[in-house]
């Protein structure tokens, strides 16, 4: 859901393409209905843009309840993978016909809410006495812009340490109720990755005559993810990922975030508990390698509940993550329910936002085992249904209510991070420093940064 394989397609650049796709647009054209959202015995039709299939079923289940409640409201649910999701999306867009309601993520909401793509719901909220002070605050301001809300919040996400807990009790270890890391020695985090290392010959890496060149099991996985991994350790370590919201400044280069990042890099090729970079290229691989058992611990979003829980034979564990110099924080993002601009119908779109944030809709998806609820009050209904299927997922509940940082948000990011993700890969591979990756990062970012919030 939230993993940011971004394709590099701006609203600009998609607009020769769109106008292939003018004629099987939307259907909202032939519908009509009150300006208040009233009846007038037409039938009007919204088209809902989602791209997680996962959760696509759990929706079904909330418009099917909205429909009851709205019979002059039909709507269409589309699901698509993320990068099919974003190229549709803004296509459409730039041919004036877009879903009226979709999924919105933080990379892509400055260059929708500053080009004019999103409808301002403010007013709509102050109508209806909508309150926000029921959502986590950092949830309903990450899609704030000049003072209104161009979205509510639909779910929220943090980032734990998932393990084999099969694998733990086979070898006889228990995870700590709290582990520790440091870009020195790599603290008790450190000591348990290497003890679940374990080459061919049974040897874990602590021990004599360990080969790291024959490795059966690897203790951990560090790999080219930000939200899910290395921004959490430069958190952790004191370091920030941009100047400010909106800002034009890659942090990367700092002190504390290069050490962090070097110590991603010396995990896989100093201490040999982690994959080296070629085998971890893949767009799944942490499931793929978590699931297969080649790794005993992953950082990961709960939205990979779902999948990796399907895909694994074994029983899961769930832990806070290892606590660094500057405490335990994680990367919370969360996504929103936007509506278009230029939908024909902006009040049955809202009603339809209004629902699916509303405590129906989220009682029934949190219940479920689908998302979290952006309400802090329903956490209890997530837990519940995952402890039926024998996980424990309170420490993603911990981490929310604890420290945590907001994923990167500014102009021209995806942009940005093609080039950051590309850099960072040869980090991965060993084919440079954590300093020098470090070092060019920031100067492509901060230059796309630049070019993207001129005359913004």
């Amino acid at each position: 859901m939230r993993r940011q394989y971004v394709s590099k397609i701006l609203l600009a650049g998609v607009a020769v393409g769109a106008l292939a796709l003018t004629g099987c647009g939307n259907n909202n054209s032939n519908n009509s209905s009150t300006a208040q959202g009233g009846s007038t015995g037409k039938v009007v039709h919204l088209r809902y843009m989602v791209w997680d299939p996962n959760e696509e079923v759990g929706y079904k289940k909330s418009i099917k309840e909205f429909e009851k409640l709205h019979p002059d409201i039909k709507v269409t649910l589309e699901q698509y993978s993320w990068s099919t999701y974003w190229h549709k999306l803004l296509t459409e867009m730039a041919a004036g016909d877009a879903p009226d309601v979709f999924w919105d993520h933080v990379t892509y909401f400055p260059q929708l809410v500053s080009s004019g793509e999103l409808l301002n719901l403010s007013p709509y909220i102050k109508k209806d006495n909508v309150k926000l002070s029921g959502y986590y605050k950092s949830l309903v301001n990450q899609y704030k812009y000049k003072g209104n809300y161009y979205g509510l919040p639909k779910d929220w996400d943090t980032i734990a340490l998932l393990y084999n807990k099969t694998e733990f009790k086979k070898m006889g270890i228990k995870m700590p109720g709290k582990l520790t890391w440091n870009p020195q020695n790599g603290g008790s985090f450190l000591k348990l990755a290497e003890k679940l290392t374990v080459d061919k010959n049974g040897k874990n890496a602590t021990q004599p005559g360990f080969n790291p060149k024959q490795i059966k099991q690897y203790g951990y996985l560090s790999w080219n993810q930000n939200q899910e991994g290395y921004l959490n350790f430069v958190a952790e370590n004191g370091g920030k990922f941009l100047d400010k919201k909106f800002g034009t400044k890659l942090q990367y280069d700092s002190p504390k975030a290069v050490q962090a990042l070097q110590f991603m890099q010396n995990l896989i090729y100093k201490y040999h508990v982690s994959p080296p970079g070629s085998q971890t290229k893949g767009a799944t691989s942490d499931q793929t390698l978590f699931d297969s058992g080649k790794v005993a611990m992953t950082t990961e979003g709960d939205w990979m509940l779902t999948p990796i829980a399907k895909g694994a034979n074994f029983k899961i564990g769930v832990a806070e993550l290892p606590m660094g110099p500057a405490g335990r924080v994680s990367v919370m993002n969360g996504l929103s329910d936007a509506v278009y601009a230029h939908t024909k119908h902006p009040q049955q779109a809202w009603e339809l936002v209004k629902w699916l944030a509303g405590k129906k809709s989220e009682n029934l998806l949190t219940s479920g085992g689908w998302v979290w609820s952006p309400r802090p009050s329903q956490d209890k209904n997530f837990i519940a249904y995952w402890k039926k299927k024998g996980i424990n997922v309170t420490p993603f509940m911990k981490e929310a209510k604890g420290q945590t940082v907001s994923f990167p948000i500014t102009y021209g990011w995806n942009e940005a991070y093609t080039k950051i993700r590309n850099t960072m890969n040869l980090m991965y591979l060993n084919q440079l420093s954590a300093s020098q990756a470090a070092k060019k990062a920031v100067q492509e970012a901060d230059a796309a940064f630049q070019s993207a919030a001129k005359g913004k």
